[in-house]
């Protein structure tokens, strides 16, 4: 097994949070104060020396103060998200107390769930945190039909999607709206296979002025033009830091 402790030297410069905890449906079946409770661990695993100077920095985060206590209205900006919150939070617990838990009144009973999922390895004088293999979401919780459907596409979509980002950010870097790659270019570039670069471009399509017709069939040795509407993949992805560049 790898874990973030035998990687932590290597990532000096920043915290090693397990791809798989998204990948693997934790961060959607999670509630949010769940969520950042283990990214405070994680933190604390990569830059603590003990489960003593663990704790320490976990209770250092300001923002893990009351993180389960009841939520109250003044709490939020308006009752809406108030509201919107509790609701929330409530389809969160009842997949946690279907399947068999209770769900935590305080940092030490979550950090106690985490340890019983796996999310959390207890080795006596330290915490560490499993890189892989990752416990899986849809092994542990009693999910519905439709929950494991969400779910499987949130995990579809998080192995895609990095690819499809590398595959934005390299057109984005040329400075046009024109393109002209065969399939093997572009999996050399993205260091992929055909199944995976047939959905890079499939989620890529929206973005196209026009789409590539019989896009599938292309042998991978013959070009394929294309244009992306720029202002399209901004509103949906660049983020405010590339505006300039998008006219």
């Amino acid at each position: 097994m790898q874990t973030v402790r035998d990687v932590r030297d290597s990532s000096s410069e920043g915290v090693a949070i397990p791809g798989a905890y998204a990948g693997h449906g934790w961060s959607n079946v999670l509630p949010h104060e769940m969520n950042v409770l283990f990214q405070a661990l994680c933190y604390a695993v990569t830059k603590g020396e003990s489960k003593a100077e663990m704790r320490e920095i976990v209770d250092g985060f300001e923002g893990l103060e009351g993180l389960f206590a009841e939520p109250t209205e003044d709490m939020f900006n308006s009752k809406e998200d108030f509201e919107n919150y509790k609701s929330l939070l409530e389809r969160h617990k009842k997949v946690i107390v279907r399947s068999g838990y209770e769900y935590p009144k305080s940092r030490e009973e979550a950090i106690a769930l985490f340890e019983r999922w796996g999310l959390l390895i207890d080795k006596g004088d330290v915490w560490d945190i499993p890189i892989n293999p990752f416990p899986d979401a849809l092994d542990t919780f009693e999910l519905t039909e439709a929950e494991q459907y969400a779910l499987r596409y949130v995990r579809f979509e998080a192995l895609v999607h990095p690819f499809f980002a590398r595959l934005v950010m390299t057109l984005h870097e040329r400075d046009d709206e024109s393109f002209t790659f065969t399939k093997a270019e572009l999996k050399e570039m993205l260091n992929t296979n055909d199944s995976m670069l047939a959905e890079v471009l499939i989620k890529l399509t929206p973005y196209m002025e026009e789409a590539i017709e019989n896009m599938l069939e292309i042998p991978e040795d013959e070009p394929m033009t294309f244009s992306i509407v720029w202002e399209r993949v901004y509103e949906d992805f660049l983020g405010q830091q590339f505006s300039p560049n998008v006219q």
